[in-house]
């Protein structure tokens, strides 16, 4: 079953630790052919890589919104003070650039 998996696999069709289990299986399927000293199919290498950048991607974008729930929540427990402090200085760097670009 997982054979079949790692040849065809569809990655808009798995969820996170389904493409890790299938990783894994594949660098196993490697280990056994080197182990045997056969020649892996090429396929197995092009799948693999294929894994694993969709691995990457997905964990950056699961990083990526964790960052942004973070900072939104952080946001929401600032002090209006503070938020005036920081539209203020944000105001005051865009009027320097403005003046900078003659506008």
């Amino acid at each position: 079953m997982f054979l079949q998996q790692l040849r065809n696999f569809q990655a808009d069709r798995m969820d996170l630790d389904e493409l890790v289990a299938l990783a894994a299986f594949g660098r196993q399927l490697r280990a056994e052919y080197e182990a045997h000293q056969l020649d892996e199919p090429d396929w197995v290498d092009i799948q693999l890589k294929s894994l694993r950048r969709e691995i990457h991607s997905r964990n950056a974008d699961r990083l990526e919104a964790r960052r942004k729930e973070i900072g939104a929540r952080l946001e929401s427990l600032k002090t209006p003070t503070e938020k005036k402090a920081a539209l203020t200085k944000e105001l005051r760097e865009l009027e320097k650039q403005l003046a900078e670009v003659g506008a």
